[in-house]
């Protein structure tokens, strides 16, 4: 990473910290805040000569701090603290994106992943059950008892307690919450209206009208973390949709082909060749585009073949030409390895690719 990756960095994971423990000031933080000033100055813009005033900086879009160069890195419309939601989620977005994902809540999805890809094991049975298992809103909040009879249907314990380590125990009572219409999660009441997560995106995808209580009466109940919630759920929702779709259209498909080298395999006809398919959900383009500007050639060499990249539709409802901004924010060199589709252009895609 660059300094102003690293100022991001130290900011949001310093921010997160905080959140913790409000009586001490991380040190993350405060070296974030050091690099903010330098970045200022060396930029004519705002120095914060407090952390006061800094937080009031961050409240606002990045195109309003008057840095030099940071919308290559982050989304000039978007802040990096959000009131009653705290870090926003683009600032989670880019540490999923630029951080190695042990340094996110996805740390967990992680653990599994390598786990099942050791060369003595290759489960890959067993992660395609796990992480479609994950995917569906039914498993998003379960009751204890749930939860251990998946977990114990794993016959690996290690590979079991992992899996557990993907949910939370609910601590507030049950009736605080009501149940995600689109993805099965938590809905919390905040800001005069429910809301899924930080980012909200379920508010785009169902009917917010009407909610449904869970009904777990006096059992233990068990959430997905929220980032297991935002970055596995959330995008296998898309994943088993699109599945289940190109099945009835007489494709063969296979999930997390190869331990997850990428999300769907598709083949037609018996034919060998096969088409690969990357499902990614960022929020803004330019993080998609720089997930991969980032990534080593050696790293998107591996597949062998170009790898279509499958927005799912409701982000180009939500950002319009959202495919057509990330490909033109990605290098060239990558761009001749990366092809960036959204989920309607998919079908005709697949005959050209295929057929």
């Amino acid at each position: 990473m660059n300094r102003l990756q690293d100022m991001l960095y130290y900011l949001i994971t310093g921010l997160q910290q905080w959140t913790k423990n409000y009586d001490h000031i991380p040190e993350e933080l405060h070296k974030g805040m050091l690099m903010f000033i330098q970045e200022a100055a060396r930029s004519g813009a705002e120095i914060p000569m407090d952390l006061y005033r800094l937080l009031h900086i961050l409240h606002k879009p990045s195109f309003e701090w008057g840095i030099q160069g940071l919308v290559k890195y982050y989304p000039d419309e978007s802040s990096l603290i959000e009131e009653f939601i705290g870090i926003t989620p683009d600032a989670e977005d880019f540490i999923n994106t630029y951080i190695s994902p042990e340094e996110a809540q996805q740390k967990n999805m992680l653990a599994i992943l390598q786990f099942c890809r050791d060369e003595n094991r290759n489960l890959q049975a067993e992660y395609t059950q796990i992480r479609t298992f994950l995917s569906m809103p039914q498993n998003a909040v379960l009751s204890a008892l749930q939860l251990a009879q998946f977990a114990e249907s794993i016959r690996d314990r290690e590979l079991s307690a992992l899996v557990r380590q993907c949910y939370e125990e609910v601590t507030l009572q049950m009736d605080n919450y009501r149940k995600c219409p689109h993805c099965g999660w938590t809905l919390t009441y905040k800001h005069d209206r429910w809301r899924c997560n930080k980012e909200n995106i379920c508010h785009s995808l169902a009917d917010f009208e009407n909610f449904d209580l869970f009904n777990y009466k006096d059992e233990r109940v068990f959430r997905l973390l929220p980032g297991i919630q935002r970055y596995v759920l959330l995008p296998g929702i898309s994943e088993i949709k699109i599945a289940e779709w190109l099945r009835r259209k007489g494709y063969g498909v296979e999930l997390y082909p190869h331990i997850d080298e990428y999300d769907l395999a598709i083949s037609h006809n018996d034919i060998e060749s096969k088409m690969l398919l990357d499902v990614k959900d960022f929020k803004d383009p330019r993080t998609l585009a720089n997930f991969f500007n980032q990534k080593s050639l050696s790293y998107l060499e591996k597949y062998g073949q170009q790898v279509y990249v499958v927005i799912p539709k409701y982000r180009n409802d939500l950002y319009p030409s959202y495919g057509m901004r990330a490909s033109t924010l990605l290098k060239e060199d990558r761009r001749k390895l990366i092809k960036i589709i959204m989920e309607n252009e998919l079908e005709k895609t697949l005959k050209k690719v295929l057929w």
